[in-house]
């Protein structure tokens, strides 16, 4: 049980039904018909095993604990990004840094690294500051003709695109930005997964509580005093309200309607964009 809260609660559940969508592209100048469309199909279908360590670099407590993942090789990438999650750059938290060395070296053994650039990018909406990334290959060399296909996966937290579309005909953009904010959270630190992991025995509750100071610093709330006796519900609230406003100022800089904010919102999506060339 607890290796299962502690994933939860980490955001690493089992993705299903990820491949929603694979589009092509092809340069001017085209070389051949490219191979981004195979290695993306390649990504879509292969599954695989990885072993990695979630690691609280020292801070909450010196332990770590040994994991696996599986899943197709796409849905691993998404999962990595989602563990990587910076505000205006800036790195939430390195827990999971070894799920992503691990899944960048599993997605090389499939790829022409040397011809290949795969680049998985989590976003609530177009033009967040808050984000997640990884990349595997090396970057295309200028001058060549490039070709590019991409998918998108599913991230594991809740889409909310009907809440999103509700919101901005009642409240506008910060509306918008509420929907967004609480999936954000509510993805991050499930209520009942994360007050029962929180409540476990140390190394467990220090691992959790380590990733939620962190989070709150990174978006300037403080740390919640308790999470295992009720207090995730109000520890929730207060970071997002912090979030959303974030995200509003993010949606104003981008001088979109609350209509075609609400559409574009992406919680519940990675992209996953392939870029191949001779």
């Amino acid at each position: 049980m607890t290796s299962t809260v502690l994933d939860g609660v980490l955001c690493l559940l089992l993705i299903s039904g990820a491949v929603v969508t694979v589009t092509t592209s092809t340069p001017r100048e085209t070389a051949g018909e490219g191979r981004a469309p195979e290695v993306s199909s390649t990504l879509a279908t292969t599954t695989a095993s990885v072993n990695y360590t979630l690691d609280p670099t020292g801070e909450a407590g010196g332990s770590s604990f040994d994991r696996t993942a599986y899943g197709t090789l796409a849905e691993l990438l998404a999962r990595a990004a989602v563990g990587r999650v910076t505000v205006d750059g800036r790195r939430i938290s390195h827990t999971r840094d070894g799920l992503g060395r691990a899944v960048a070296s599993t997605v090389r053994g499939a790829i022409r690294e040397n011809h290949t650039r795969v680049t998985a990018v989590w976003r609530p909406h177009p033009g967040s500051s808050i984000e997640g990334r990884v990349a595997v290959g090396a970057r295309p060399p200028p001058d060549v003709p490039v070709h590019a296909a991409s998918m998108t996966v599913s991230s594991g937290l809740p889409a909310r695109h009907d809440e999103a579309r509700d919101a901005a005909q009642t409240r506008g953009i910060e509306g918008v930005a509420d929907v967004i904010a609480a999936g954000f959270v509510e993805g991050l630190f499930p209520p009942t997964r994360t007050r029962v992991a929180a409540g476990e025995a140390r190394p467990v509750s220090a691992v959790v509580r380590h990733h939620y100071r962190r989070v709150a610093e990174r978006f300037g709330v403080d740390g919640p005093t308790r999470l295992s006796s009720g207090g995730v519900g109000d520890a929730n609230d207060r970071l997002a309200v912090a979030v959303s406003d974030r995200v509003a100022s993010d949606l104003r800089a981008t001088n979109t309607s609350a209509r075609a904010a609400s559409e574009r919102v992406s919680l519940g999506r990675v992209r996953i964009t392939v870029r191949t060339w001779p």
